[in-house]
């Protein structure tokens, strides 16, 4: 992943990012410490710093993709402070929660899977809650395009339970969601003073379309349970993100991207880029290089050899 470089980088990229760079008396690399750090820590920061190699800033959205038709800003360093949502000594676990409608469960090991990689990305205990079934909870519809059952996100988090030693908890299901009657479809959602979300993998199974719900077959799936997991790890971590505070990212392309179809949420990388990954550093304090390293074996182990690039 990033690492410092003796290139030039716009000083207004820098503060966005929340890193700033220090006088090297041999110069003969760029060393750099984050904005919040007492101690220089060339260690951690040298992950944020933007070099192209290793993070390519935002493309002009196409017709169709998320900033094309959602005028988003973006959130930088600074203005994260102020709505930042951080574990505490009491409130420190994560839970995933399998909810289910009129469709299947997402399968037990899908969910270990899952679980194993929340603990690598965000540094917390996670546990996996025990399923709840939401069919009288909330309102449904059936969806006009696609013919799909669908069931209201928004309602759904709203009957979401999150136990006392909660940070927070991500529903998961095969169900497809909407956010509120105008919109088509939304892959999750989540609600930070709540502390809770929800997040569909519907959508990422071959046969969603054919039928009222869709059911998760690995042997039909296009590039194996494999690229199954690693859908469902990235819309898992972009939808938890949002729990500590973190917006849509516009700067580079990262994982918190927003992204309005299959294509785009596939094209977009699972890892964060600088300004993104300085946020989740600052409240969780994490080894970056430790972390990186265990998200590759992650990735190794699950067949996913393309995400160690």
């Amino acid at each position: 992943m990033g690492a410092s470089s003796s290139s030039a980088v716009d000083v207004k990229l820098l503060k966005v990012i929340g890193i700033k760079m220090l006088p090297d008396k041999e110069k003969s690399s760029s060393k750099c410490r984050t904005v919040h750090e007492k101690v220089p820590s060339e260690k951690n920061a040298r992950f944020m710093y933007p070099d192209s190699e290793s993070f390519k800033q935002k493309k002009k959205s196409k017709s169709g993709e998320w900033l094309a038709q959602q005028k988003e800003s973006g959130q930088n360093f600074n203005q994260f402070l102020s709505h930042i949502n951080r574990p505490g000594c009491h409130r420190k676990i994560l839970y995933l929660i399998p909810l289910i409608f009129e469709e299947e469960p997402v399968p037990a090991n899908i969910l270990r899977s899952l679980s194993e990689y929340a603990a690598i990305f965000f540094g917390l205990p996670v546990k996996i809650g025990k399923k709840r079934n939401m069919f009288k909870d909330v309102p449904n519809r059936i969806n006009e395009h696609t013919h799909n059952f669908q069931v209201d996100a928004s309602a759904v988090l709203d009957k979401m339970e999150v136990p006392s030693d909660a940070f927070c908890v991500a529903g998961i299901t095969l169900c497809d969601l909407y956010p509120q009657p105008s919109w088509n479809f939304v892959f999750g959602l989540a609600n930070m003073s709540k502390s809770c979300g929800v997040y569909s993998l519907a959508r990422y199974l071959s046969n969603f379309g054919y039928t009222r719900n869709t059911v998760y077959k690995p042997e039909e799936e296009k590039g194996g349970e494999a690229t199954f997991i690693r859908r469902a790890c990235k819309v898992m971590c972009h939808e938890i993100g949002h729990m500590y505070g973190i917006h849509h990212c516009v700067f580079f392309e990262c994982l918190m991207n927003g992204s309005n179809h299959l294509q785009e949420a596939d094209t977009g990388p699972s890892f964060l880029c600088p300004v993104c990954l300085n946020k989740l550093y600052y409240v969780m304090k994490f080894d970056i290089e430790e972390r990186y390293r265990k998200m590759v074996e992650f990735w190794r182990s699950h067949s996913l050899m393309e995400e160690d690039d």
